[in-house]
């Protein structure tokens, strides 16, 4: 009878172990979904910034130091959104933000600017781009802190390591 018992518990372990590391795949999954769809905006963003830059240039001479700020600023997060470099990449997209604050703060100082047409609607793409990627953000944030909650847990754990299953870094 014994006999019996052994090879059904290693059974049951055994499947137990395939849908722990299932759950787990799939919540790994979740986390890269959420990093590609931050990256697509970090990169549509990006991709934004040179005609703001260019539209403020025309109207903005006295300020290059600020648009120069903005422009490294830009390259470094995308830098390290390239390495995947999730430090880095917080740090860059903070100083990013301010950046881009103190510029748009400039801007009011030049009416030419803001009357020019393509500035407005520039300005409130960039602004809802900011929305969308803080959104993403905390998804992301979600995804990767119930991935690291669920592989540091008992059984998950065991399985986690197993499988090679490494700790998602937070975007703070």
């Amino acid at each position: 009878m014994a006999w019996l018992i052994v090879p059904a518990i290693a059974a049951i372990l055994a499947i137990l172990a395939i849908i722990i590391r299932s759950g787990l795949m799939r919540v790994r999954a979740q986390v890269r979904q959420s990093w590609s769809s931050l990256d697509t905006l970090l990169i549509e963003r990006h991709d934004l910034l040179p005609g703001l830059l260019d539209s403020c240039a025309h109207h903005m001479q006295y300020e290059q130091e600020a648009l120069e700020r903005v422009s490294r600023a830009d390259t470094a997060v995308i830098m390290a959104a390239a390495r995947e470099d999730i430090a880095a990449l917080a740090a860059a997209e903070k100083t990013l933000q301010d950046s881009i604050a103190r510029l748009l703060a400039l801007t009011d100082n030049y009416p030419q600017l803001c009357a020019d047409p393509a500035f407005p609607g520039l300005r409130g793409r960039l602004g809802r781009l900011d929305e969308a990627i803080d959104e993403q953000r905390e998804d992301y944030n979600l995804a990767a802190n119930l991935q690291n909650v669920r592989s540091d847990a008992f059984p998950h754990r065991l399985v986690a390591r197993f499988i090679g299953l490494r700790p998602a870094v937070l975007f703070e």
